[in-house]
């Protein structure tokens, strides 16, 4: 294989390293929708480190356990066998923004992955944290010494990089969803007729059901917006991290007595039961203060299918709902969501009008080929950047599979 501007494998080929599903959560579906978003115009050779045990089963993210010392091991030999034999430029869809995450990045830029290589790293977690520590800034340069470009979703994730990152260096690439999560103009015009008649108000929370993801306070919002009259339906999607966390849950709603307005779907698999709830829904609320959140996935998909948004001003959130336009941004409290929401059971017209403007949002920062047209524009040229810097170099060819 030859190098130069004219070889051809250098506008299609790249390696791809990151989480795939499953587990089903946000970083291994927007991981899953980046690939088949390029894939039509790229080509990618990729090594999986989603965790699984000998006998094949996923291991949850971000568990500290020896058994996943092995399986990590392999995986960095994986990417260092795959560098080795492929010239190829690296797009890095894994950099995490929690310590365990952070020191496998590191390995791998230390021993997997060649010094002179391009890399484009993309991150679904926010870096903030690893970079407000003394001790993880100083990581987190080293690391930016081995990148060619990072991709962050927002400009609130970015600020913080620039003393860490040249500016020409940090890239702001939102995130965007699925094809087969996508709504039509007709399903929204369906949709605003028909729940803007419905005598209750329905709230939505898509995520995994963490404390740090607020779930915990809707519940408490709920039970507010009951003794005041408000007719509510609160309705739940997402796994659980223990069976512990979920009896406990069921026990709290029983207390409140919330069994016959709140129902917990549990984690959805399939694409169209999860479009439909929020073509059924008002709102989706995500109070989230997760350390780590970026841009959150539900949100997208929410504003996709105009529902108005109640959440927190945390992360790239601000940058995705404009207060009083999308929805509200509130404290994670009980008492200022349930007043949030009762803006909308008091208020006629002002969910219409925010679930209007939400889909426009949408269809105007976030739909997939706006997202794509971006990515396309980058990797092209980080391409070209390598191609001239291999002028002269000669590679072998090499079959693409292992």
């Amino acid at each position: 294989m030859t190098g130069g501007a004219d070889s051809s494998w250098l506008p299609r080929h790249w390696l791809f390293f990151g989480r795939f599903p499953p587990p089903r959560d946000g970083q291994t579906l927007l991981t899953q929708q980046l690939l088949e978003m390029l894939g039509g115009e790229f080509t990618f050779l990729c090594a999986d480190s989603s965790a699984r045990s000998p006998d094949g089963r996923v291991l949850p993210p971000g568990r500290l356990r020896l058994r996943r010392i092995p399986e990590m091991a392999s995986y960095l030999w994986r990417i260092r066998r795959l560098a080795a034999l492929y010239p190829f430029p690296i797009l890095y869809a894994i950099a995490s923004g929690t310590w365990l995450g952070h020191l496998r990045d590191c390995a791998a830029f230390a021993g997997s992955i060649p010094r002179e290589r391009p890399v484009v790293v993309w991150t679904h977690n926010s870096l903030l944290a690893l970079a407000a520590s003394p001790l993880w800034r100083r990581s987190l340069r080293w690391l930016g010494h081995h990148i060619r470009i990072l991709v962050v979703p927002g400009k609130r994730l970015a600020e913080p990089l620039r003393e860490l990152l040249p500016e020409e260096r940090i890239a702001i690439i939102p995130n965007s969803i699925a094809q087969e999560m996508l709504c039509t103009d007709e399903e929204i015009s369906r949709k605003l007729e028909h729940l803007q008649s419905l005598e209750e108000l329905r709230v939505l929370f898509v995520g995994h059901m963490l404390p740090e993801k607020g779930g915990w306070e809707l519940l408490e919002a709920a039970a507010l917006l009951r003794r005041a009259g408000v007719a509510l339906r609160v309705s739940y999607a997402g796994g659980w991290v223990s069976a512990e966390d979920h009896q406990r849950f069921l026990r709290r709603v029983a207390a409140l007595g919330l069994g016959s307005c709140v129902t917990h779907y549990g984690s959805i698999a399939h694409p169209e039961a999860l479009r439909q709830l929020y073509l059924t829904h008002h709102i989706v609320a995500l109070p989230t203060r997760h350390p780590t959140e970026a841009q959150p996935a539900s949100i997208l998909e929410a504003l996709n299918a105009a529902c108005a948004i109640v959440s927190t001003d945390h992360a790239t959130i601000p940058e995705m709902v404009s207060p009083g336009v999308h929805g509200f941004l509130v404290c994670p409290s009980p008492e200022e969501l349930a007043a949030a929401f009762a803006r909308y059971w008091t208020t006629p017209g002002l969910w219409r009008s925010h679930a209007y403007a939400a889909r426009r949002h949408f269809c105007a920062s976030f739909a997939p080929e706006q997202v794509r047209r971006r990515w396309r524009t980058l990797l092209q040229h980080v391409e070209r950047e390598y191609a001239q810097s291999l002028e002269g170099r000669r590679y072998r060819q090499l079959p693409l599979s292992l």
